[in-house]
């Protein structure tokens, strides 16, 4: 697993360029935990935010055009072990399509080669697109968000902000559930 002190001390070391190495990759900890120090004053939520959202989305278009090049095959020959993460995710794409592209990044453990292997499937690229775009978006806000929120929490003893996290978690969630049946729909058009 992760050693917590060490992300902690990595973000308070490194700032926002730990928020960018963290986006390249799973970096769901150090996002949140940058997001605390925000909450702290420490950093800015909003730079935090661009550059989580920026870095994820540069990160996933990039695996996604060297798959959509060069197929898979080559990763798998000198990476036995993805062969059963790039198997899983092709059931998983050819079952679930649009909703496996948009959610890929909050699936932990193939977020990271799932674009590769998207990109290999021949999916659109204009498909991928506007769905990456979406997903890094609710992802870098939620990341944000709940790590913000949670520090703020447990920063505040009474916890008088925690029905106004509700109203807005409530809010965010029906907004990106609408961006995302929105899209599908255009998208069956």
């Amino acid at each position: 697993m992760f050693n917590s002190g060490l992300v902690t001390e990595f973000v308070k070391d490194w700032g926002y360029i730990a928020v960018f190495l963290g986006s390249l990759v799973e970096g769901e900890v150090i996002l949140l935990t940058a997001s605390a120090f925000a909450a702290g004053g420490y950093l800015s939520i909003y730079k935090i935010f661009f550059i989580a959202f920026f870095t994820t989305i540069f990160a996933d278009q990039l695996l996604f055009f060297l798959g959509y090049k060069t197929g898979s095959d080559w990763l798998i020959m000198r990476v036995p072990k993805l062969e059963k993460a790039r198997d899983k995710v092709f059931k998983l794409l050819h079952k679930m399509d649009i909703f496996f592209i948009f959610s890929f990044r909050f699936i932990y453990g193939i977020r990271t080669i799932s674009p590769l292997i998207i990109g290999s499937a021949k999916i659109k690229p204009s498909r991928f697109v506007i769905y990456n775009i979406l997903s890094g978006l609710c992802w870098a806000a939620a990341g944000c968000f709940l790590g913000y929120t949670i520090a703020d929490l447990l920063s505040d003893e009474n916890f008088s902000t925690f029905p106004a996290i509700i109203v807005v978690s409530i809010i965010v969630g029906i907004i990106g559930i609408g961006c995302f049946y929105i899209v599908k729909r255009k998208h069956s058009e």
